[in-house]
């Protein structure tokens, strides 16, 4: 039913529990799983170019943000006891709620699976959060896990 699910992570705990219950999914329905991370903070060239920001120092700062993800992701996976899955790691540079989406139709995703923990700021107020985002966007379903904040 779900051969490929896409799980977005910002390497926060809400994030972690969406994963985990990706590797549910994934165990039951023997699916491949893509680890998705988006950093808004990354320029892209033609923006570098239009600020006349020198990519030398930049390159190596995001290269060293990259690889730390990289291996958080690794390591919670190691963590939930999912070596028997096939796991893809992707790191990219935008607007989270629009690689997500974009991501999920360029590899033919089946289903997103994504935390969420509310509207927690005033933007999510005016422009939503990047859940319903997604939701509204995505051309595959989307499962929200829930996530409760400690009081």
């Amino acid at each position: 039913m779900f051969s490929h699910i896409l799980c977005p992570t910002d390497l926060k705990a809400r994030a972690f529990i969406a994963l985990k219950k990706a590797v549910q999914i994934a165990h039951q329905f023997n699916s491949k799983i893509t680890v998705l991370n988006v950093h808004p903070e990354f320029i892209a060239q033609q923006e570098r170019e239009m600020l006349r920001v020198s990519f030398d120092g930049l390159k190596e700062k995001y290269r060293r943000i990259a690889m730390e993800s990289r291996q958080e992701m690794m390591a919670e996976i190691g963590n939930l006891h999912a070596e028997d899955i096939q796991v893809d790691y992707e790191i990219r540079q935008g607007k989270p709620e629009r690689v997500i989406t974009e991501t999920a139709g360029k590899l033919g995703i089946d289903l997103i699976v994504i935390c969420t923990d509310g509207r927690d700021n005033i933007k999510d107020f005016v422009t939503g959060t990047i859940t319903e985002h997604v939701i509204n966007h995505a051309s595959c379903p989307v499962l929200v896990i829930p996530y409760q904040k400690s009081a």
